[in-house]
């Protein structure tokens, strides 16, 4: 289900915060949404959500509009939009319950939820107790309640450590991947935007600077380097798909056009990378020269 808004306008008094934004979030694609601060993200996100409306303009989720269909949209998109929240004298499981109540969902997706985010050991105990990976994942959790088609994270990686990053990025890309989600990203470590997705969308000043697949973006980039645990399987995967593909000790290089073929066909395999990065020049580098015109 793809998200597309055209001609986005909002003022907050003198301040101007989307002027005349226009972009699309594809379909079944993990879609980074980068912009410095101030840029008009999180403004765009509330107006996506249906918690702000725009002064002028227009958005849909799919064939739905914003303006007519919102109480429809809410059952079809899951959000974690700044710090999650919880309640945190609550157990796990007592607050997916509170949420499916909130939303008007059923209860009878907490447990393979919670076995999904691997939170099925610790679901009865207080969320005061969690790590900030912990309640990442039960955010994670509370937002597919409604099995949604499209859902949109602000910095979910935020202060997560590296297994934990590695474990929620797998997660984005399973839903992507396997059940064909439309996931939206929004974060400053461009690091873990350019591993995960495989399009991108650039605003600065409330405007669009770029929108577009990821490579095209680094200037068509053909060799991938992707990093796995079962660097030998993945390998074998490649190559059976008609990838050329090579091993530098944990590193494997892959010769494509477009990222998102080699994370969906290691899916296919059951493997999926914790870092997958064109070899050419950083988002980091072409991030910035977009955004200080």
């Amino acid at each position: 289900m793809d998200v597309v808004a055209t001609d986005l306008r909002k003022r907050y008094g003198a301040t101007v915060a989307l002027d005349g934004l226009s972009l699309e979030f594809p379909s079944g694609r993990l879609s980074g949404f980068l912009g410095p601060n101030g840029a008009g993200k999180t403004t765009t996100f509330r107006i996506l959500l249906g918690l702000s409306r725009p002064d002028a303009g227009t958005a849909r989720v799919g064939d739905m509009s914003i303006d007519r269909d919102l109480a429809r949209i809410v059952k079809r998109v899951g959000a974690i939009v700044d710090e999650p929240g919880l309640l945190r004298p609550l157990s796990g499981r007592q607050n997916l319950v509170v949420a499916a109540h909130t939303l008007g969902f059923g209860h009878d997706r907490i447990e393979t939820l919670a076995e999904f985010v691997e939170l099925s050991d610790d679901l009865d105990r207080p969320v005061s107790g969690y790590s900030k990976g912990m309640r990442q994942r039960l955010a994670l959790a509370a937002a597919l309640l409604g099995e949604p088609d499209v859902l949109f994270l602000d910095e979910p990686l935020d202060g997560l450590d590296p297994a934990g990053q590695h474990s929620f990025k797998e997660r984005l890309r399973r839903l992507v991947d396997e059940d064909g989600k439309t996931v939206v990203i929004s974060s400053h470590n461009l690091s873990d935007v350019q591993a995960l997705a495989d399009h991108i969308v650039v605003i600065a000043q409330g405007s669009l600077r770029y929108q577009g697949p990821l490579p095209d973006l680094l200037g068509g980039a053909r060799e991938i380097r992707v990093e796995v645990d079962r660097p030998e399987d993945a390998l074998e995967a490649l190559r059976m798909a008609g990838l050329e593909a090579r091993r530098d000790d944990s590193v494997l290089r892959v010769t494509a056009e477009d990222g998102s073929v080699v994370s969906r066909t290691l899916a296919e395999s059951g493997i999926y990378p914790s870092a997958l990065v064109p070899a050419n020049q950083s988002l980091e580098q072409v991030f910035l020269e977009l955004t200080s015109r």
